[in-house]
């Protein structure tokens, strides 16, 4: 039986997908508490959980949050967040560079 996704989900793939240069994954059918998106732009990766304006993490999701050693799970709910989102990794992208690999090239 596949994983259920919030209705949202369909709509925040599809606005993501429309940002030049941005690529997405859908993790969802993994389940167990594992991130719906896997969200790439510019060189950062960021894991996104998918939520309804009201919804919560579910038990198996909290614990995978907690387990996860890597960057936070961003929870995302709207066309408003996505656009934040893309505001902030440009953000991060023009501090520091395109990403680890294209920094490490020119320290070689």
């Amino acid at each position: 039986m596949p994983k259920r996704v919030d209705q949202n989900h369909q709509t925040i793939v599809r606005a993501l997908r429309a940002v030049p240069g941005c690529t997405v994954v859908s993790l969802a059918d993994l389940g167990r508490g594992c991130p719906d998106l896997l969200v790439g732009y510019g060189g950062i990766s960021v894991l996104l959980e998918v939520k309804g304006e009201k919804g919560k993490l579910n038990p198996m999701q909290e614990a995978w949050h907690r387990r996860w050693t890597g960057e936070p799970v961003v929870i995302i709910r709207t066309i408003q967040d996505v656009e934040k989102l893309i505001a902030n990794m440009t953000t991060l992208i023009e501090a520091f560079g395109k990403g680890i690999a294209e920094n490490q090239e020119t320290h070689d």
